[in-house]
């Protein structure tokens, strides 16, 4: 797994209850949770140097989910019919539109589109950081290799 991967399954993980924030150092995806529960100290903010650290990794809104279903409604052939765009008019619409998408066995399509999306979302994110992408894949694969 490359680290752009694991953030595009963060992303589109989308955990309201918890932030997840790329560590600059390492490259890697850190969940800011008790020790607890990770068995791993968490982000300890009163040091200063986190904030510079730690990048809080975009998560997607249930209004860009949704969104991104619509579009991939109004450009799906294999749905001549129009049940995703129905589904997705109706009450719950994000389980009505993964019904429709297994009766029109479209789970592949759909989930290579909504990571198509999310890719060019994180690719816009990570220009904005203040360290180079390719240097953080770097440290990424160097702490999963040290880690091995």
């Amino acid at each position: 797994m490359t680290l752009m991967d694991e953030l595009v399954d963060t992303y589109l993980e989308g955990n309201m209850e918890f932030n997840n924030y790329l560590d600059l150092e390492t490259g890697t995806i850190v969940a800011d949770l008790d020790e607890e529960v990770t068995g791993e100290p968490g982000i300890d903010w009163d040091d200063p140097s986190s904030l510079e650290r730690y990048i809080d990794i975009p998560q997607l809104t249930s209004d860009e989910a949704y969104w991104v279903r619509v579009r991939f409604a109004g450009r799906t052939e294999g749905d001549s019919q129009g049940l995703l765009s129905e589904a997705l008019n109706g009450h719950k619409p994000f389980r009505r539109f993964k019904d429709a998408l297994s009766r029109l066995r479209l789970w592949d399509e759909w989930n290579k589109f909504e990571r198509d999306w999310a890719l060019r979302e994180l690719q816009f994110w990570v220009e904005q950081l203040p360290v180079p992408y390719e240097t953080l894949a770097k440290r990424y694969e160097a702490y999963w290799q040290r880690s091995k």
